[in-house]
């Protein structure tokens, strides 16, 4: 079928570098976007970034919530396509779009709303709160065209399409990248709307990849009318979300204390927390795009019912992870006053982001292992495993920050962050070799009763 991909008889090192490398690259497009509001947003100061940092939570929140639907959708795609069944990827694809609509109004209407009561509970000032709740009402407003553009990239992956989402996004990235500072700093004696700037920039990039990718998508015949609705399979969508989706969130609520207790250092710490977060983000969102091909690749294999494929295709993705992971923490513990000042450089900043860096950087393998194994999970239709361990280690960061910190200070924070990324990773891919080899035993099982019959 036009715009799909069979990812169940390609050899398999090749298929996951091809699939995986558009997801990356795109990735690291919508990275960028935070970067370079960060490179620009930096240049006025600590508090309008740590505004942006307060106001991302909220906005990151809507990206758990609409984890259900991109990931539910996403996972039964590749498993009808892998089983043969193109009608009914196209049943589950017309029905995200749909619940797409519906969450994204309801959560726009909900902080709008509550704006002024989520900002505050930071307790960072009138002046950050100001510039926090403007940046969120207009990131609010775009809500429904990020939504679909994820469910967009989701899909295209799913279906072994991952140059699309590559296309579009790098448009999208590209009309940010100029118009940023011209929207943050003003041009030609007009002046610029600073931290409200930030937000429209990526707001008008958000909607230019919403038509870009209707454009591109319109005529393939997963995506072409007529429109079919069916609430059994949303229900289905959402249930195989709804696990995803509550990690993603409770990551995020998780994230809003520790933001609490970190404010007792100062806005420079939040600061600090936000660059360091765009920063690690590089290596998070590499592992992401292996991640979206892993779980497109199991997927299709899985729907068609090829476990030495599955099996293979993880170990190849687990070398790839590890060679990268040991990179990445090199990196981190060799440069990191040269990658931090990029950002900030106040003294004060800087000197935080170093520490930041330098503790959370050992950490970056594990976390890589964690990142690529949720897709190995999603791959196979068990999304509910990593959110048990995910959301048990997570918010244990609370308690063990709160303890290290007596001794270690704001380090003992970060500490806690990289201590728990450790073991999440660790128990994470363990959990999944022991499935696989419960899966090997089970074909093998099957094998040998098949051969009964024959």
């Amino acid at each position: 079928m036009q715009g799909t991909y069979n990812l169940t008889q390609t050899p398999i090192t090749s298929t996951l570098f091809k699939l995986s490398w558009p997801i990356i690259a795109s990735n690291f497009i919508q990275t960028i976007y935070g970067l370079v509001d960060m490179i620009w947003v930096g240049k006025l100061g600590s508090d309008p970034v740590a505004a942006i940092g307060t106001a991302s939570f909220f906005v990151h929140l809507a990206g758990g919530l609409f984890a259900m639907i991109s990931i539910g959708s996403g996972v039964k795609v590749a498993h009808s396509m892998g089983a043969g069944e193109e009608e009914k990827a196209k049943l589950y694809i017309h029905n995200g779009f749909l619940m797409s609509i519906i969450l994204g109004l309801g959560y726009m209407v909900f902080i709008l709303l509550m704006k002024g009561d989520l900002v505050g509970f930071f307790e960072l000032g009138p002046k950050v709160e100001y510039m926090a709740s403007q940046y969120l009402i207009i990131s609010m407003v775009g809500t429904v065209f990020a939504f679909f553009n994820m469910l967009f990239s989701m899909v295209l992956n799913s279906l072994g399409n991952s140059r699309k989402p590559l296309h579009v996004n790098m448009v999208g990235f590209l009309i940010n990248l100029i118009i940023d500072p011209l929207f943050i700093f003003g041009v030609g004696g007009l002046p610029g709307f600073g931290v409200q700037g930030a937000a429209l920039a990526t707001l008008f990039a958000n909607i230019i990849v919403t038509v870009l990718f209707y454009i591109n998508t319109r005529n393939l015949p997963l995506f072409s009318k007529p429109f079919f609705i069916n609430t059994k399979e949303m229900g289905t969508v959402l249930k195989m979300g709804l696990p995803i989706s509550v990690q993603r969130i409770s990551f995020t609520m998780i994230s809003i204390i520790m933001a609490k207790i970190i404010v007792q250092w100062g806005a420079e710490a939040i600061a600090v927390q936000k660059v360091g977060i765009q920063i690690e983000s590089i290596s998070f969102m590499t592992i992401a795009g292996l991640q979206g091909a892993v779980a497109a690749f199991i997927g299709q294999n899985y729907g068609a019912k090829k476990w030495d494929r599955i099996q293979k295709g993880y170990v190849m993705a687990l070398l790839i992870t590890t060679v990268f992971g040991i990179l990445t923490t090199a990196l981190f513990l060799i440069f990191p006053k040269q990658i931090f000042s990029l950002f900030l450089n106040d003294p004060t900043s800087l000197s935080l982001g170093i520490h930041y860096l330098q503790i959370i950087g050992l950490s970056q393998l594990f976390m890589c292992l964690e990142i690529m194994t949720v897709g190995a999970f999603n791959g196979i239709g068990k999304t509910h495993i990593p959110p048990i361990i995910s959301i048990v280690l997570t918010a244990s960061r609370i308690p063990l920050a709160l303890v290290l910190a007596k001794f270690f200070g704001l380090n003992g924070v970060w500490m806690s962050i990289a201590a728990t990324s450790v073991l999440k990773g660790i128990l994470l891919a363990g959990w999944f070799l022991w499935s696989l080899h419960k899966m090997h035993g089970l074909n093998l099982k099957i094998g040998e009763k098949n051969n009964e019959f024959t």
